[in-house]
């Protein structure tokens, strides 16, 4: 029976489908000109004020560039990074070596792998774990604030999570935008960069549409911005854009995405008519600790970590457990279709997950989500079956279950690690989930170095680099949380490098 969003066979059938359709772009290019005249004329051009193009900002920077623009076609700064949870997987940062957690790169290598199903690119993998940890002296210098913890998420095997002392994207980008503009960096907002302009040298600068309004996608006037040194593709991926996201993977058009409005295709394109390799386009990521409770990724993503990772997950036709809470994401996602394929449109069977209220007391998000109405209040077990329409004895059977779990009394038949062992008991705190589509896990091809690699020559194209969501291969088929951001520091400051290292 057909989940009311999408189908899990629908989606796993159409899988690859159309991986090389945009293969063949290459072959069929029409060289933009360089323009008889440049508007302005900057050393580096950054396209997107999110993690990656702050990071390339920031290493352009400290390379000695003096003339830095990042291009923002949105009013606010930072795009989803602003808005993300903020979490970062960096093994062997001195926080974590203080707390005698035992970790590697080659450990984060090998889970990316497993989660990436290993589609991933091994030598960008091994590029962003062994480069994680300066990404958190990066930030401390640019005054990012941390948390005295580092957590396990799903996926991960070992705690390697570090949060900044408000769990937000915000507390990320708004000190290093500060510090960038101390340094001297130009910032542009409502600045849709829609094409890159480049001769048979390489990319030259790009075309912008200033004043945008995403709204209407107008604007006031058309310019030419001359990249000396070259630039910097860094503007995320493209999840609201329903037509590029239907064409290259039909299964998912219906479903919800988490991303912010300007998270469109229009650099993906951009750089695919530059004559850039394309690599994985029909692959996304479905966010397991999403519900259909609230729009987009709110609170309650942040609660789920947290009760995925202390308390448990239910499909109410049997009041069971169904999955490791603390799986990869599309491990969790793909159990949890299967659970909603049991339902109707009239009569959906969504999962749930719940936890105690002493999770509750220390969970990110709980007290929004709370108070937002995704996650509820159960006094009793009766009340929490009651809630989510489940068998009562079976919960209770499973709770108990789950409790001499936690005692060591039992072994967990799904094998997940316990870093905190919390009994469940009354008052229970939980969320109904439904996946998300969440991220695009293809983009351009790069290489270690952060350059655009050209679909006719499988070389780098001179003058372009990119980093972060726009960019494909680090994450394989699907990402482990945490790693996303780290991704765009890493090679966001990689790219920042080897531009400001080119000759104007």
């Amino acid at each position: 029976m057909e989940h009311p969003h999408i189908s899990r066979r629908r989606v796993l059938g159409g899988a690859l489908g159309s991986l090389l359709a945009a293969g063949a772009a290459g072959e069929a290019l029409a060289r933009n000109v360089k323009p008889q005249h440049w508007d302005e004329t900057y050393d580096v051009v950054i396209v997107g004020s999110g993690f990656a193009g702050l990071s390339a900002a920031y290493e352009a920077v400290k390379q000695g560039v003096k003339r830095v623009l990042v291009l923002e076609k949105m009013e606010a700064w930072g795009g989803n990074s602003a808005l993300c949870g903020a979490l970062m997987c960096m093994p062997l940062t001195k926080m974590q070596k203080a707390k005698g957690i035992e970790d590697s790169p080659e450990k984060l290598v090998a889970d990316m792998m497993a989660a990436g199903r290993g589609f991933n690119h091994p030598e960008l993998a091994l590029t962003m774990a062994k480069n994680a940890a300066g990404a958190f002296d990066m930030l401390e210098e640019c005054g990012v604030e941390f948390q005295d913890k580092v957590i396990r998420l799903g996926g991960h095997s070992a705690p390697r999570a570090h949060l900044p002392k408000v769990p937000s994207g915000g507390s990320i980008t708004v000190p290093m935008h500060k510090w960038l503009r101390s340094k001297g960096v130009e910032f542009r907002n409502r600045a849709n960069v829609h094409e890159l302009v480049f001769d048979d040298d390489g990319v030259r600068g790009v075309k912008v549409t200033f004043d945008y309004d995403w709204h209407t996608d107008t604007g006031r006037r058309e310019g030419t911005v001359r990249a000396l040194k070259g630039v910097v593709v860094a503007s995320g991926g493209w999840g609201q854009d329903h037509e590029f996201v239907t064409a290259t993977m039909p299964a998912y058009a219906q479903l919800e995405c988490t991303s912010q409005p300007g998270a469109t295709a229009t650099m993906i394109k951009a750089m695919l008519a530059a004559g850039s390799l394309p690599v994985m386009l029909d692959m996304f990521q479905l966010g397991p600790w999403a519900s259909p409770d609230e729009k987009g990724a709110g609170p309650g993503s942040f609660f789920a970590d947290y009760a995925f990772a202390e308390g448990m997950a239910i499909d109410p036709k049997t009041g069971a457990r169904f999955m490791n809470e603390l799986a990869d994401r599309r491990t969790r996602a793909e159990a949890q279709l299967k659970v909603l394929e049991k339902g109707t449109k009239d009569a959906p069977n969504y999962p749930f997950c719940f936890c105690s209220q002493a999770t509750a007391d220390h969970a990110e998000g709980f007290k929004a989500a709370y108070r937002e109405g995704t996650v509820k209040r159960s006094d009793s077990v009766e009340a929490l079956a009651k809630l989510h329409g489940v068998d009562v004895e079976a919960l209770k059977q499973s709770i108990a279950d789950w409790n001499e779990i936690v005692a060591g009394k039992k072994e967990d038949p799904f094998k997940k690690p316990l870093d905190t062992r919390t009994e469940l008991n009354p008052p229970f705190y939980s969320m109904r989930l439904s996946p998300k589509l969440h991220y695009c896990m293809g983009g351009a091809a790069i290489t270690p170095r952060a350059e655009v690699v050209s679909a006719q020559t499988c070389k780098p194209i001179p003058g372009l680099y990119a980093a972060g969501e726009v960019t494909g291969g680090v994450h394989g088929m699907d990402r482990l949380g945490g790693c996303s951001s780290v991704d765009c520091f890493v090679f966001g400051r990689i790219a920042g490098a080897q531009v400001a290292a080119r000759k104007a």
